[in-house]
């Protein structure tokens, strides 16, 4: 078996412990990576990605995505997960890296540990700035004022 070098670029993007686990039964889990193991990985506060629709009109539905504790019933944050019962993995989008720290940390505060963030809230605050103005570049090309839904389609547009 042979070894194939990454290029450093990809080696930065590839450093984030911050990942999405992509599990043989389809579910979706965000995790923190501490430890891995030939066989298994030591993972810290894993989410379940959950989705549930709702009506916003009587004609339209919406479906809202969230995160909920991976195991109920416990104040556990540290686990560990069989490699086998992974299909395949990702990096986190930066901006839902951020989401899954604030979520992660409630759930450590609710176990009674203490965290320690390694990026302040200005830091935060200045990454969620970045992306809006990145977004707001994205959307530049629509008309101020403009309903938001689409008259062909009569569809919402999130």
């Amino acid at each position: 078996m042979t070894t194939i070098e990454v290029a450093d670029k990809d080696k930065d993007e590839n450093s984030s412990p911050y990942k999405i686990l992509k599990m043989m039964d389809g579910s979706d889990v965000l995790v923190k990576i501490l430890q891995e193991y030939s066989d298994a990985l030591v993972v810290e506060t894993p989410m379940s990605v959950t989705k549930q629709q709702t009506f916003d009109r009587p004609d339209h539905v919406v479906e809202h995505t969230g995160l909920q504790r991976w195991i109920n019933f416990t104040n556990d944050i540290k686990f560990v997960i069989d490699k086998q019962k992974i299909l395949g993995f990702a990096n986190l989008a930066p901006e839902v890296a951020v989401y899954y720290k604030m979520i992660a940390k409630k759930a450590k505060e609710e176990a009674g540990m203490e965290t320690q963030s390694n990026d302040s809230d200005e830091e935060v605050m200045a990454k969620m700035r970045s992306n809006i103005d990145r977004l707001a570049q994205i959307m530049d090309g629509d008309e101020e004022g403009e309903d938001p839904i689409d008259k062909e389609s009569n569809k919402l547009l999130h």
